[in-house]
């Protein structure tokens, strides 16, 4: 098998259908994970000190020239950091004020990028995320050397934090909240949850 083989057998693996997708065109509220669930992101940890997961860069996340595309990368950066901003302050709601995003270097479709995020500043009223996305340099497939890391992009997410929500706004923190209970992190649910 080819490389390109290898790749476009990644690329077109059948989606893993998981709690969040409903049908596209529902009136339902969003809860924050469609996206997320569409490129295939694997979260790996949920708590108010990192959020942090995987995903492949496929055709679903890169632009035309076979890279990772840069409002996708945004998206996730200000998924993540929204997420844990919310745990941190105790559920509350919590809206992206300010964002800047630096890509450094490009990731091709068939690579595996990395991305964490970590609080910055924890406030009452505003908290900042760093966003880091990186990937190994060479990416070589069965080695069982250690890789270079190599950071693809970085990005800054300013929140506000404590924010009136509206109801519909219910379904997101449910969801999170099953993420949070399928990686055995009880202790991050709000006391209505438990």
């Amino acid at each position: 098998m080819s490389s390109q083989d290898a790749i476009d057998q990644v690329v077109e693996a059948p989606e893993v259908s998981r709690a969040g997708d409903e049908n596209e065109n529902s009136t339902q509220a969003s809860t924050g994970f469609e996206v997320l669930n569409f490129i295939n992101f694997q979260m790996q940890v949920v708590s108010k000190s990192e959020m942090s997961g995987w995903f492949i860069v496929s055709k679903k996340s890169a632009q035309p020239f076979g890279v990772l595309h840069g409002g996708m990368t945004a998206y996730i950066a200000e998924s993540l950091a929204s997420m844990g901003a919310q745990i941190a302050s105790n559920w509350s709601r919590v809206a992206g004020i300010e964002m800047n995003v630096t890509h450094l270097q490009a990731a091709s479709i068939g690579h595996k990028v990395m991305v964490k995020a970590l609080p910055m500043r924890v406030g009452k009223r505003v908290q900042v995320w760093n966003v880091t996305f990186s990937m190994e340099k060479n990416q070589i497939p069965h080695s069982t050397e250690p890789q270079e890391i190599v950071i693809t992009s970085v990005a800054r997410v300013t929140l506000l934090v404590g924010l009136p929500g509206p109801e519909k706004a219910k379904v997101g923190i449910d969801q999170l909240v099953a993420v949070a209970k399928d990686m055995g992190n009880e202790k991050l649910l709000p006391f209505s949850k438990l």
